[in-house]
């Protein structure tokens, strides 16, 4: 109930000398503000340093919102509030966290104030909201202590109000009574009130949360309090919990980032660690762990912290210009990414460039071994290409011995080698046995009976390309690059999100596809989520194991790793089918899961 008991003596004589040191304070006659409230004071000297005009509206509009569960909650409490204003002649008001004026239906229209007005200090001088915001408690003010000429007609009230967990902003709520209609006030109890109708909504906030929710939040405070200064990120894909490291460290897509691999540990209940390259925190280790969530799934816990930076990076390039002119500089215009992985394997290719060694390429469909290949064999010199799925590959292998122990014998370039038969195997590794100074550069989905003795034979230094889920940072990167490329367009942060959460099994190759149809399907001024193609949304649908397909991709992986990756041996382990085999290893790379 909002206090009108008499105001004390002293209250009236206090207001009268505030509208003095107010004209004195705009005239700049003066910028002694000791005769005010303290708050007052410093909201002043605020709205004064932002260049607000005291005599104008300047009617700042700006995007805010609160959130729908806040709003739920305190529909029934502002209601109330809400009526007993109308009876004197004032209104309640919601604003959003950054201080804009939200207009939600339960509540009456106020003509005077637009939906998106913005109540901070620094658009529109003192006022409740804007002052609660800025001192991070509740508070009023008299119609004199306002910074505005046309806000010096009412009281105005503000109180805040807080995730029950965190110390953040949910919302703001305001009161505003007319100085006219009220002659007689109590401030500090109307206050109070309005602080016991906040309290009230927090609390039933914190009541209505779910067992879900209340899991997830247990494991962040544990953790958060484990980790100390490291930065942690709690989430089940709906709800989030971030701590102050995480907030103040994390920028750009950086949360897209981490969170798109917390969404790939919920996916398969399975612990991971990765090296990943942060705008916010440059090389970092990304350590993700399941939460159990019961019947509901897991969540994930991300605990991120920064790592050194190592002297050789992609833009520290090191190759040595007087024996391979330009070799860096056009193995980076051939790739796009930051991601530590990356660099490592770019390192290792200036290496093989550096030492003219012959390179093993590693990595599945994709995942841009061919780029890296092609990017290798143009600083080389001529090329004879080779690509074992052709009928033809062995009759390519028989003419590029031709070509061996020339003055200027071109690097043989073969692609798929581990799908070259036992026959074209051997008589290629013979061949560099005995005595061709070739070289080689091979790409394979693993390492194979068929690839092993090609590797051995020619001393090829092996690089591993790592999928898109395991360097999900430079999926933002390549995905602009390919807006760009196919139709110079612009992607949306949603957008680019959204790529960025999903598992791509089919790596580069399947991003390349979904960028470019999304942008040839978009029409609006940049490409949005909307654009993605519906095969896309359907890929996104898809959940996490089953406990049978979790034992069987278990099964799976064991027989591999005991048959070396030779797939037809480990199909003969499990004693099945080799098609059934490769049809089930088809089936688990599609859903994202490494074998």
């Amino acid at each position: 109930m909002v206090s009108v008991a008499s105001s004390p003596a002293s209250v009236s004589s206090t207001l009268h000398h505030t509208a003095e040191i107010r004209d004195l304070f705009l005239s700049r006659a003066t910028d002694d503000l000791s005769g005010l409230r303290p708050v007052v004071a410093r909201s002043w000297r605020r709205s004064r340093a932002a260049g607000v005009d005291s005599q104008a509206d300047r009617g700042y509009i700006d995007e805010g919102r609160v959130d729908e569960r806040t709003m739920l909650t305190a529909e029934p409490h502002l209601l109330k509030l809400d009526e007993v204003a109308r009876d004197i002649g004032g209104y309640v008001s919601l604003s959003s966290p950054n201080g804009v004026l939200v207009k939600p239906t339960f509540l009456r229209e106020d003509a005077d104030f637009a939906q998106g007005y913005s109540l901070l200090e620094a658009s529109c001088g003192s006022n409740a909201e804007g002052v609660a915001l800025e001192e991070g408690r509740a508070v009023w003010l008299s119609p004199e202590e306002h910074f505005r000429e046309d806000m010096r007609c009412n009281w105005c009230f503000a109180s805040l109000i807080r995730d029950p967990f965190h110390n953040r902003v949910r919302a703001v709520v305001g009161l505003t009574l007319p100085a006219a209609r009220v002659q007689r006030l109590d401030p500090s109890s109307t206050l109070l009130m309005l602080e016991g109708v906040t309290s009230r909504i927090e609390r039933e906030i914190e009541t209505r949360m779910s067992s879900r929710e209340r899991t997830l939040l247990r494991e962040y405070l544990t953790i958060s309090r484990r980790r100390g200064k490291a930065a942690v990120v709690v989430t089940d894909g709906k709800h989030s919990f971030m701590n102050s490291a995480a907030t103040a460290s994390l920028e750009g897509s950086d949360l897209s980032v981490v969170t798109s691999y917390a969404k790939s540990v919920m996916s398969s209940g399975r612990d991971t660690s990765v090296e990943v390259m942060l705008a916010g925190f440059g090389p970092a280790s990304l350590e993700v762990s399941p939460v159990d969530l019961s019947a509901s799934g897991f969540g994930a816990v991300a605990v991120v912290r920064p790592l050194a930076r190592r002297s050789r990076t992609l833009d520290a390039p090191t190759v040595s210009r007087h024996e391979v002119p330009s070799s860096a500089g056009q193995l980076l215009e051939r790739l796009d990414g930051q991601s530590l992985s990356l660099q490592h394997a770019v390192d290792s290719a200036r290496t093989a460039v550096e030492q003219r060694r012959s390179v093993a390429i590693i990595g599945e469909p994709g995942s841009g071994k061919t780029r890296l290949a092609e990017a290798i064999a143009s600083v080389r010199g001529d090329v004879i290409r080779i690509d074992a799925r052709d009928s033809d590959a062995g009759t390519r292998i028989d003419e590029a011995r031709e070509h061996a122990n020339t003055e200027f014998e071109p690097v043989l370039f073969i692609a798929h080698a581990d799908e070259l038969s036992p026959m074209d195997s051997r008589d290629l590794a013979a061949q560099l046995r005995g005595g061709a100074r070739r070289t080689v550069i091979f790409t394979a989905a693993s390492v194979t009976d068929a690839t092993r003795p090609i590797a051995d034979a020619s001393g090829a230094l092996e690089i591993t390309l790592a999928p898109l889920r395991r360097r999900r940072e430079d999926i933002p990167l390549l995905a602009h690059a390919i807006a760009s490329e196919v139709g110079d367009r612009r992607l949306s942060r949603r957008l680019v999100a959204t790529l960025t959460n999903s598992d791509w099994p089919g790596n580069i190759t399947q991003l390349r596809q979904v960028v470019s149809d999304a942008v040839e399907r978009s029409r609006g001024i940049e490409v949005s989520d909307d654009d993605l193609p519906e095969s896309f949304h359907r890929m996104l649908t898809k959940g996490r194991l089953s406990r049978l397909e979790d034992a069987e991709l278990t099964e799976i992986r064991s027989a591999l790793r005991e048959a070396k990756g030779n797939r037809r041996l480990a199909a003969e382990i499990l004693e099945i089918g080799r098609s059934t085999f490769y049809r089930r290893m088809d089936y688990f790379r599609s859903r994202g899961f490494d074998l």
